[in-house]
């Protein structure tokens, strides 16, 4: 009788095989996504914070400084980044200490969220401009944001 050679696997640790990729994927799947949205959640942080660096770079800056206007603000939501259509000087400042805005929320923790920086006149000279970040209507604090 001849001897039949047979070296590939059987149906049954085939199927055993994609089970337990079946268990890891289940397991770990979760993990990710959690790993991704705190990824977002950082982008979107740090997309805030430097926009507002570049408007109180703007506010110190002699070259834009002479420019600014009382309540030119940068508005970031879902849909994008805004800046004042008035606020050329606040916009210039931006595309030089940010760079070009194509940005918008990506998180889920920001969703529906509008966050303004607002170029305020804090007193009775012009040298008191302050940055103001809201977060509807209530201060922007990064911290309520995981």
């Amino acid at each position: 009788m001849k001897k039949t050679n047979n070296k590939g696997f059987s149906l049954v640790e085939l199927i055993i095989v994609i089970a337990i990729m079946a268990i890891l994927i289940g397991v770990l799947a979760p993990q990710y996504i959690k790993y991704v949205e705190r990824s977002r959640v950082s982008s979107d942080k740090d997309m805030i914070d430097s926009l507002t660096k570049a408007a109180q770079t703007a506010t110190t800056d002699d070259d834009y400084y002479d420019g600014l206007n009382n309540n030119d603000s940068i508005q970031i939501t879902n849909t994008g980044v805004v800046i004042t259509p008035t606020a050329t000087s606040l916009s210039a400042a931006v595309d030089e200490f940010y760079g070009s805005i194509t940005n918008k929320f990506k998180s889920k923790a920001f969703k529906g969220q509008t966050i303004d920086i607002i170029v305020t006149d804090g007193g009775a000279s012009a040298s008191t401009l302050k940055v103001v970040v809201s977060d509807n209507g209530s201060p922007y604090n990064a911290g309520n944001y995981k």
